[in-house]
């Protein structure tokens, strides 16, 4: 199973069966469906996103601009989600300081990358608001998910949002993910997910070249073009 936040949120399967020869990949558009609703905080979150969408000149989200019907996972875990949460967090606690906007750098140029290193590098209180949050949502997702698909042979996150993130998801004492992606289902099945290995792709395996190469192999040895 693999999940990758990056400009969009990718989904897919990876399956095999033993009467197979190699690996399927299994494409989905599942985060396309409904953001999952679990505090006051996700309602609030949900009702900004919907005016944001439609109305923010953010450079991260005038590629999408438009109206929009309902909020789905897609629009608040991925990349242009980061500008959207760092935003809606900034009105939630305006005693924080907004360290990223300037008299020459505003509100509309804050691209996710620039919230991220100022969270992990400058540990900016905002800015790490902002990627707590954003962790939340991807750990509630990989989740939902895997109870879906059950992947016993591995949850894999890759992308650019994950590896940025990639020092807190990695710390050990940072279990913000952990702590969502098991405490968001119910009981009955905190044992399944943790049965699920969960990884993390690092930005130095190129897997779009690397499928693209297996894809290419498997078209040659068929002769089917």
């Amino acid at each position: 199973m693999v999940l990758g936040p990056g400009t969009g949120l990718g989904e897919a399967i990876l399956t095999k069966s033993r009467f197979a020869p190699y690996h399927e990949v299994l494409a989905s558009e599942g985060s396309w469906c409904h953001f999952n609703v679990k505090t006051k905080e996700d309602f609030e979150l949900m009702e900004f996103a919907h005016k944001y969408l439609e109305e923010s000149n953010n450079v991260e989200n005038l590629r999408a601009k438009k109206k929009v019907t309902s909020v789905a996972i897609a629009h608040l875990c991925a990349g242009p989600a980061v500008p959207l949460i760092y935003e809606f967090l900034k009105v939630k606690n305006p005693n924080l300081p907004c360290v990223l906007e300037t008299a020459s750098f505003t509100a509309d140029q804050i691209e996710s990358k620039h919230v991220i290193t100022a969270a992990i590098e400058q540990k900016d209180p905002l800015c790490m608001l902002v990627v707590q949050k954003f962790i939340e949502i991807l750990a509630i997702e990989t989740g939902n998910f895997a109870m879906k698909v059950l992947p016993y042979g591995g949850v894999y996150l890759l992308g650019g949002v994950a590896n940025g993130i990639a020092p807190i998801l990695s710390n050990e004492n940072d279990t913000t993910f952990m702590d969502n992606y098991i405490s968001s289902k119910e009981k009955l099945v905190h044992g399944i997910l943790k049965d699920f290995p969960i990884n993390l792709i690092k930005s130095n395996v190129d897997l779009g070249v690397l499928g693209a190469e297996e894809y290419a192999y498997r078209v040659l040895e068929l002769g089917d073009f």
